[in-house]
């Protein structure tokens, strides 16, 4: 989709302001009987409008912060005006009814947003109303105490679904959610780690359908790994695994041992009891996870991974999407995002979640990518309660319109082939996780993991040991700062 044109603001937004303030003392706690909540008993479950806030703000600005465009995903947060597809048109009348509703102007702001936020947490300048840094970098501003602490604000129904309940339940480290998701920016949706799988190779092999082995609780990393080498073979003869003309089974990099890994319904971490959290490399489910995972993702006949087949460089991810675009490759690992992609595809193709290790799992989960943008709050916003009042006008709103197009036309309609792959899609969104081993990286905990699986899994409890003692230091000084921090 082409992106909407981006209005810079001012050059004079960026001159220091004066030292910001607080306008109220910091509540003990976000109180939900101080928000004239409705009775839910009594409202209807599709009708949300008695949450919507109501106020007069003459005028403010409201300015939005986060990085440029990226090539990946679907970002936006702002649009210039009516466009031709319904996403960009969706923001552009949500933006205009919540500009109406609380006579607001809403703004966007690119630039670094790291250090945007440092910057303006030091001087007291109250640029930004709200800002979207990657979840790794909201973590860190976190432990930094430069975010204000969500569940703090009464504004705030967290327990509604314009909040995405995972990241709530997730990223409440320590007590304090500094970082968290809604459907103002619907960028996490499509950093969700999915699996696409090509249908003319089912067909032509007369492999089980994939659906059918989801909705049968059948759907197992054993079973994607023999479908895949029932597919693979060298088509040309020549002794070597090479594209255009051989046949692979599964088309990714090296990213998709956290698909699998969040399949599998394991994470790199686990609480330990509710302000800490340990290791998770050491069980021997996880060891013997690891093991099926490295022979997933190390078959030489099967797999596709840059730098590894005769024609491709240590970064050319194109390399294995073009194998799967080409109808060589049975599945094809990435992020809701990729759809962009395949929307040229000639060949159908559906969507998976990400396969279980045993059918005795409960669910099937696919993980949110850690550089997915995070909603958060820097702690220089002055005024707390209008910020959180118009964010949640706006969640509010995009919780109709707005997600509507982006699944029913932006994903559904352009993307999409069947009708199963949406129903696909909602087993995904229901059952996301995150992985905090991933999004913080303590102790280097992620890359010994998938160093460990590189080397066939066998040897994660002696890896997981040889970093256990800067794990530990980690976490302590991330659960330290937390409960440390302001969050005000």
């Amino acid at each position: 989709m082409k992106k909407t044109l981006i209005l810079f603001l001012a050059a004079a937004l960026l001159l220091p302001l004066a030292a910001c303030g607080d306008t109220g003392d910091k509540p003990d706690a976000a109180d939900p009987s101080a928000t004239d909540a409705p009775v839910t008993g009594t409202q209807d479950a599709e009708d949300y409008s008695a949450y919507m806030p109501t106020a007069d703000y003459d005028g403010y600005e409201f300015c939005i912060l986060k990085h440029g465009d990226v090539s990946w995903c679907l970002d936006d947060v702002w649009a210039e005006g009516s466009a031709a597809d319904a996403y960009s048109d969706a923001i552009f009348n949500r933006n205009c009814r919540i500009e109406a509703a609380l006579d607001i102007r809403i703004t966007q702001y690119e630039g670094v947003v790291d250090s945007l936020i440092q910057s303006s947490v030091m001087t007291g300048d109250d640029n930004y109303a709200i800002a979207y840094p990657t979840l790794s970098a909201a973590a860190s501003l976190g432990g930094q105490d430069l975010l204000v602490d969500l569940k703090l604000i009464p504004e705030f129904h967290l327990d509604m679904p314009w909040w995405d309940a995972a990241a709530v339940d997730y990223l409440t480290i320590a007590g304090r959610l500094f970082f968290a998701e809604n459907e103002i920016n619907i960028q996490y949706d499509e950093a969700t780690w999915v699996l696409y799988f090509c249908k003319s190779l089912i067909e032509r092999y007369t492999l089980e359908s994939p659906y059918e082995l989801v909705r049968n609780n059948a759907w197992t990393m054993d079973k994607m790994h023999e479908m895949m080498t029932a597919v693979a073979h060298d088509e040309d003869g020549n002794g070597e695994r090479n594209a255009p003309a051989d046949y692979f089974g599964f088309s990714t990099h090296w990213g998709s041992y956290v698909g699998l890994l969040s399949g599998s319904g394991e994470s790199l971490v686990r609480p330990d009891g509710e302000k800490s959290y340990v290791s998770n490399l050491y069980s021997e489910r996880m060891i013997s996870i690891a093991e099926k995972i490295g022979s997933i993702m190390n078959d030489m006949d099967a797999t596709v991974i840059p730098n590894r087949f005769k024609g491709a460089a240590a970064a050319d991810g194109a390399w294995a999407i073009n194998t799967f675009y080409n109808e060589h490759s049975l599945f094809y690992g990435e992020v809701i995002g990729q759809f962009a992609n395949l929307r040229e595809m000639e060949g159908d193709f559906g969507l998976l979640p990400f396969p279980k290790y045993e059918t005795t799992q409960e669910y099937y989960t696919c993980e949110v990518l850690n550089t997915a943008f995070a909603y958060v709050i820097p702690r220089s916003v002055q005024d707390k309660s209008r910020t959180a009042t118009i964010t949640e006008a706006l969640a509010i709103d995009s919780h109709g319109d707005f997600i509507d197009a982006y699944l029913d036309t932006t994903i559904t309609g352009k993307s999409m082939r069947d009708k199963e792959s949406r129903e696909m899609l909602q087993i995904i969104f229901t059952y996301r996780v995150y992985d905090l081993g991933d999004i913080f990286g303590w102790g280097g905990i992620a890359d010994t993991f998938q160093s460990a699986v590189n080397a066939g899994g066998k040897y994660l409890a002696s890896s997981a040991q040889r970093i256990e003692s800067a794990f530990r230091q980690a976490v302590k000084g991330s659960m330290e700062a937390y409960a440390a921090a302001s969050g005000w």
